[in-house]
């Protein structure tokens, strides 16, 4: 034969095909992947880097869908994460972020617009791709990004407790909590705030003293979604099991109201000495902070 004509080979009948051929090492593909081929060669779908300042429309939208305090709220505009933009055929469609430090590489937010809500899987991927990113942090009261890491993610575990604010309007998810003998809840002097800054990473603003002895601290902090306010609280060693941090959540609950903030928390899984306070000062939990590897 001439012309670049191809060449086959003929084999005799009965005669076995070769043991490594295609047909025999790649399976059939299931339907559903034969589905999936056929929806990502249909749809063009992009993730790029992009600027904080261009996914501020749709960071909005993030924001007010999720109707609860978002822990990494604060990575993209102090620069802790870099930005993607999604498009769904050319157009706009939504945003991602990865972390850059204290996670790096991994996935921290990600938001499709409603309408095009049926591709986020496919986005997600495409971003993860994009981006390397070796992990996934998800709030599992925030039903699409826990969605998203179930569905890409291996070896998911459970880092902390979240906490909402149980002051309902049927009233408080607690009883209250009357102060203890003796005590006196109040703000921090200056003298003490120059003391405490010296010896702790978040400064106290208020404390509880029994006796004339501060026994607890607490706070809360505002640089999250507002408006909330993450509150925090101690005890000291000497002071445990007494009452005494349910008490002080209770009341610093109370100054974040005031101060028109949702109070909000969070703790380790494991220290049941924290829940217990956070619960018995009026906070109910609401959900936890997952992670796991990316699995695609």
């Amino acid at each position: 034969m001439h012309g670049g004509a191809p060449r086959y080979k003929t084999r005799s009948p009965g005669r076995n095909p070769p043991a490594n051929t295609h047909s025999a090492a790649l399976p059939p593909l299931s339907l559903g992947e034969a589905a999936e081929l056929r929806y990502s060669l249909r749809m063009k779908i992009a993730a790029r880097r992009a600027s904080t300042t261009e996914i501020t429309t749709m960071r909005e939208a993030y924001r007010a869908e999720a109707g609860c305090q978002i822990i990494y709220d604060s990575f993209l505009p102090r620069g802790l994460a870099d930005a993607y933009a999604i498009s769904i055929e050319g157009r706009d469609a939504g945003y991602g972020a990865v972390a850059t430090r204290y996670y790096p590489r991994h996935a921290i937010e990600f938001y499709i617009a409603p309408d095009q809500r049926i591709h986020a899987l496919e986005a997600f991927r495409e971003m993860l791709s994009v981006s390397r990113a070796s992990h996934v942090r998800a709030q599992t009261n925030m039903p699409l990004m826990t969605r998203l890491l179930f569905d890409t993610s291996k070896n998911i575990a459970a880092e902390k407790v979240l906490f909402a604010d149980g002051l309902t309007k049927s009233g408080p998810s607690a009883p209250p909590i009357p102060g203890p003998a003796d005590s006196r809840f109040r703000h921090i002097t200056p003298e003490e705030e120059e003391k405490f800054s010296q010896a702790q990473e978040v400064l106290t603003d208020w404390i509880l003293e029994v006796g004339g002895e501060i026994v607890a601290t607490a706070g809360y902090l505002t640089h999250y979604n507002p408006p909330y306010g993450d509150i925090f609280m101690a005890v000291s060693d000497q002071s445990r099991r007494k009452g005494y941090g349910g008490y002080i959540v209770q009341e610093i609950c109370k100054i974040a109201r005031e101060a028109g903030k949702i109070p909000a928390a969070r703790c380790d899984p494991n220290v049941t000495g924290s829940r217990r306070a956070l619960e018995r000062g009026g906070l109910v939990p609401c959900g936890h902070l997952a992670y796991g590897e990316i699995a695609i």
